[in-house]
């Protein structure tokens, strides 16, 4: 046993009590420097948003700080909607396909209307009809002879969705690297649907019977009975774990220190009863066996004919999964309707049913939540059980002609209800997520804190497991501090130079 004097013991203490002295002088230094930066940080916000007039904020210097800002995660992001057409001719190009000069699709079998997607390109006024076909580019304003907005978006897809499909493990690599450039460390994208269909005409008109008559007991027996069908098909099973394989295979190497990306995959609303349950189940089973995908969703117009007729016995169908599969989360389209595309008594309950009934943890889009039914009580019950609402700006302005004053953003916030910030679709919208922080700011005045905590929100609300949940709002915090200093030192700079940013 080491021998230690009197005096020895002494000097070791007092050696203990410097360094415990010196750590604390140095954490309280840290700290004072930290407050400085997120003052500095903070009062340049306030000049660039121009509080004191609030009608004219300095646009180009807010898209600036935000391209700058960490900005946490993407929340509500669909895959094929994120690659930009730009890519996707790219991908054409070298798969040695063409594209047809009258209706712009993809050929795979050259004919004599085939160009290639360098004639295309040489030919600049087809070229940008495909950009504005392909996407909502150039589609600012519209008139009666044109395709409605609704119907222009939503259209895109049948252009390269199967070319995106072919592309996975390229088209993710090239979202991870647009969102490290763009100060973003984690992706949540709607990636596919687990391509599993099984169609049965008699539970077909079964579904609809019970639907009709709200029968919620007699329409879980009716989904036991056909999932056991489902059970006994050995293509079920085979479908979702070559999905899932494939899912792994195209994940390799996209995470890091720096990125994390994880995957919902999703059942389309337009399709029969039958169909949708198959494919949603295949999604549940597919979410339970693996850890990269953290959720499950629905998409598609949601004031379809089929989406509208549907809608309650499809939240039916998530709240028997659910039970089925209690660990997979759901995130929800929800309220993505306006007065006057639908009839009024279609926007009393969507968000409440897919909460109440289908159990989503989060919900994309919330528009119509001021037609709720018993809306206010619903508001709390959202700030209670902390369900978090995807707020995607520029999506709805187009998509639903709802901006500015119209836009529910300021009720939810008003109500506690807890935000995230994201793009939908930023390769068909052509907006990346400093344009939504930034039309966010200018048109609702969001101080600098609520913007932080909106960012947090977009990894605290996230469906990743705790572990990594926890070590990406570290990250956060700490690229949150690079950045508040940086900011610190250029006002301090400005303010010592010719002029500041104002």
């Amino acid at each position: 046993m080491p021998y230690f004097s009197s005096g020895s013991i002494w000097c070791a203490s007092a050696l203990v009590m410097l360094v415990c002295v010196c750590e604390s002088t140095i954490c309280w230094v840290e700290a004072d420097e930290r407050e400085r930066n997120y003052a500095a940080t903070e009062r340049y916000y306030q000049s660039i948003l121009n509080v004191n007039r609030p009608e004219s904020p300095n646009l180009a210097a807010l898209t600036q700080f935000f391209s700058l800002m960490p900005k946490g995660g993407d929340l509500h992001h669909h895959y094929s909607g994120a690659i930009y057409a730009e890519t996707f001719l790219d991908w054409v190009a070298a798969e040695g396909h063409w594209i047809h000069r009258q209706s712009l699709k993809i050929e795979i079998v050259k004919t004599r209307y085939s160009l290639t997607v360098a004639q295309l390109r040489a030919n600049d006024a087809l070229y940008r009809k495909l950009l504005s076909t392909w996407s909502d580019k150039d589609f600012d304003d519209y008139y009666h002879e044109e395709r409605p907005p609704d119907a222009q978006f939503f259209s895109t897809f049948a252009y390269f969705g199967p070319l995106a499909s072919r592309h996975i493990p390229a088209g993710l690599r090239t979202l991870k690297q647009r969102a490290l450039e763009q100060n973003v460390q984690y992706l949540e994208t709607m990636l596919a649907s687990v391509e599993y269909a099984r169609s049965d005409a008699e539970v077909d008109a079964q579904l609809w019977a019970l639907q009709k008559q709200k029968s919620e007991a007699s329409i879980r027996e009716a989904l036991a009975t056909f999932a056991r069908k489902i059970d006994a098909d050995p293509k079920f099973v085979q479908t979702v774990k070559a999905f899932v394989k494939k899912i792994t295979a195209d994940h390799r190497g996209l995470d890091d220190q720096r990125f994390t990306m994880r995957y919902q995959t999703y059942v389309y609303r337009d399709m029969a009863p039958s169909l949708v349950f198959a494919s949603l189940y295949a999604g549940f089973l597919a979410a339970n066996e693996s850890e990269l995908l953290v959720g499950v969703n629905i998409v598609g117009p949601e004031n379809g004919v089929i989406a509208l007729r549907d809608y309650w016995l499809h939240m039916q169908m998530f709240q028997w999964l659910r039970a089925k599969f209690p660990r997979v989360r759901i995130a929800m389209h929800a309220g993505e309707l306006t007065l006057g595309m639908v009839r009024p008594e279609e926007l009393t309950f969507h968000i409440r049913d897919a909460i109440q009934i289908a159990g989503a943890r989060r919900i994309g889009h919330g528009v119509d939540i001021m037609h709720e039914a018993n809306s206010l009580e619903l508001l709390q019950e959202m700030k209670n059980k902390r369900i978090a609402v995807e707020i995607n700006l520029t999506s709805n302005e187009f998509i639903l002609g709802v901006s500015g004053a119209a836009h529910p953003v300021t009720i939810y916030l008003r109500h506690g209800v807890p935000l995230v910030i994201s793009t939908d679709d930023p390769g068909v919208s052509r907006n990346d997520l400093a344009s939504q922080y930034t039309l966010l700011a200018a048109r609702y005045g969001v101080s600098y804190a609520g913007i932080k905590d909106l960012v947090t929100n977009s990894i605290r609300y996230s469906f990743l497991d705790e572990r990594l949940r926890q070590r990406h709002v570290a990250e956060l915090k700490q690229r949150f501090a690079t950045f508040e200093s940086k900011v610190q030192k250029f006002t301090e700079g400005a303010e010592g130079g010719e002029g500041a940013a104002k």
